[in-house]
Formats: C-alpha cells, sequence, structure tokens
C-alpha cells in the first residue's frame, strides 16, 4: 500500500557540473564531473518522499527496457519508490534530459516538447489514486491530469501540483498548488503579490509562491499572504529544488502541519538537496531533515 500517488513526469537525466561559470556565447567551459541522475518533477518528488519515509507509488508516462530506463527504475526502487505501475514500452524512455550546472545556475535540455507531441504517457488507474492519502499531480498531461484530479476532488483526496495557469480545473481544486517565479515570470507576471492574487482568485486551495532564492509567498483566497524566509546554505545543485520543496510539503500534509511549520519543512528539504551533486539524489532521510530543523531552531 502507499500512502502518496505521484503522477506525472519520469526521465533518465544526466548532471553536467562545470568546473567554473557558463561561458559567454561561443566560449568554453571546462566539465568537472558528469552524474547519472534522474528527472521529472513526480520522479523526483517521489524519490525525495520515499527517502524521508513515505510509501509513495509512482506513475505516468513511458520509460523503454534500455540501461538508462533500467538505471531510473533501479534508483527509484533503491529509495523505496513503487514503480509496477511505470509503464515499459520500447527501446527508449519517452523522455530524457541533459542539466548543465554551475554552482546556483543551472539549464536543463530536454526532449520533452516531442514528448507532449508524442503523447507518450499512460494515464492513472483510479484505484491508485482514491486508495492514496495525498496525490502528488503533475498537471502537464493534458486530461488525464485532469482526471486525476476530478477523482481526487470526487474521493476527497487532497492533491498537491504546480505550475498551472489559474485559471485550470487542476489549479482550482488542488489542496496546495506551488507557482515557480520562472514559470510566473513566463506567463503570469513579475509582480510576485500580483501573481499570488492572480491565484487565490481563482483556486481554492493554499497557493505557494516560490522565488528560487528568495522568500517564499503564500496565501489563500480568505486570507492576507505571507511571506516565510528560507534556509542559506552552500548551494552545490539547485536542480529538482522545487521538486524537493513539493515533497516536503507533502509530508508536512502527511504529519498534520501547520502552514507555517510544513513551509518550514520544505524549505529544509529544498536547502538540503541543493547542498549535494546531483541534489535530488542527496535528499535527506527523515532523521537528517530533523536534525538540520533541528540545528536551524
Amino acid at each position: 500500500m502507499h500512502d502518496v500517488y505521484a503522477y506525472g513526469m519520469i526521465a533518465p537525466s544526466t548532471l553536467l557540473e562545470l568546473a567554473d561559470e557558463f561561458p559567454a556565447p561561443a566560449g568554453y567551459a571546462e566539465i568537472a564531473a558528469v552524474h547519472p541522475s534522474i528527472g521529472g518533477e513526480a520522479a523526483a518528488g517521489a524519490y525525495v518522499l520515499a527517502r524521508l519515509g513515505i510509501a509513495t507509488k509512482l506513475a505516468g508516462n513511458r520509460l523503454g527496457r534500455d540501461p538508462e530506463s533500467d538505471r531510473v527504475i533501479d534508483v527509484l526502487s533503491s529509495a523505496g519508490v513503487d514503480c509496477s505501475a511505470i509503464p515499459r514500452v520500447g527501446d527508449h524512455a519517452s523522455a530524457t534530459e541533459v542539466v548543465v550546472a554551475a554552482g546556483d545556475s543551472r539549464t536543463i535540455f530536454g526532449t520533452y516538447r516531442q514528448f507532449l507531441v508524442d503523447r507518450a504517457w499512460d494515464g492513472a488507474a483510479k484505484a491508485d489514486v482514491t486508495s492514496s492519502r495525498i496525490v502528488c499531480l503533475d498537471p502537464f498531461f493534458g486530461e488525464d491530469s485532469i482526471q486525476v484530479a476530478r477523482w481526487c476532488t470526487g474521493s476527497g483526496i487532497p492533491y498537491v501540483t504546480v505550475d498551472v495557469s489559474p485559471d485550470s480545473e487542476v489549479a482550482r481544486h488542488a489542496d496546495v498548488l506551488i507557482i515557480s517565479e520562472e514559470y510566473a515570470i513566463r506567463t503570469i507576471g513579475s509582480k510576485p503579490y500580483e501573481v499570488l492574487d492572480a491565484f487565490t482568485a481563482q483556486c481554492r486551495g493554499l497557493v505557494i509562491y516560490t522565488q528560487g532564492g528568495g522568500r517564499v509567498l503564500a496565501g489563500r483566497s480568505d486570507e492576507d499572504p505571507r511571506e516565510y524566509a528560507i534556509f542559506a546554505v552552500d548551494v552545490q545543485d539547485t536542480t529538482g529544488a522545487g521538486d524537493s520543496f513539493r515533497a516536503g510539503i507533502i509530508y508536512g500534509m502527511l504529519r498534520g502541519f501547520d502552514t507555517e511549520r510544513m513551509i518550514r519543512t520544505a524549505s529544509a528539504v529544498a536547502a538540503l538537496v541543493c547542498q549535494g551533486v546531483p541534489g535530488v539524489l542527496h535528499s535527506p532521510t527523515e532523521a537528517e531533515l530533523e536534525a538540520f530543523l533541528a540545528a536551524r531552531s
């Protein structure tokens, strides 16, 4: 059995760690290390949750029967993620990515646009959704993501999602909606309080606006927004920090934390992830998270 059902993106990922800063156009940069990793919001979140001791089942897009897909399954399974619902079709994964990182900056190169054209995912299983305590939902799978949201709403199962338009059905009914600064600037605007207002005007749940290394802003339609400090750490890799933050929110929900403690906990999870390379694969255990929070009290 599982406590969390994660439905969404799963991909093999390779992190290229640069020795120095990103080069200028037509310049040169030395590669310090190459790190095999996992990509996709749902996959990263499932891995972090499993490391925290949360029984998590993962499903979404198709992996192949190739060595890279095998590696992703092995990494997730070794953390305790239930991968039995991940479809394995063909000779390669339906999506893949390469991340180039230098300090607290990173750029992702992937095949996600073609993935969407190919519609290379399977629908969720209703039984997996309705037998969960919380659903970690990626909004990127069109009607299949909407269907999961509808099953959750109809069954009273809370779900947490990310980076989706405030007028979408997935956003409106989410129990927690996390919006990244990067997404907001691309789609809505750059003024944090105006972005939060745009979402809380249409969404019934808690809306959280993250700003990378800046403060977290959160609010609901019936309350004034608040700002929350994040943890200062020695950043080595920011890849997956947002996915880890969402996992921390879900962990806090399962533990019955109030909003302030939940955001503090999620910020700690993201901070711990940013201290390792590749960050997600160095996500904390529950004991490590508790020790970090105790030391920063």
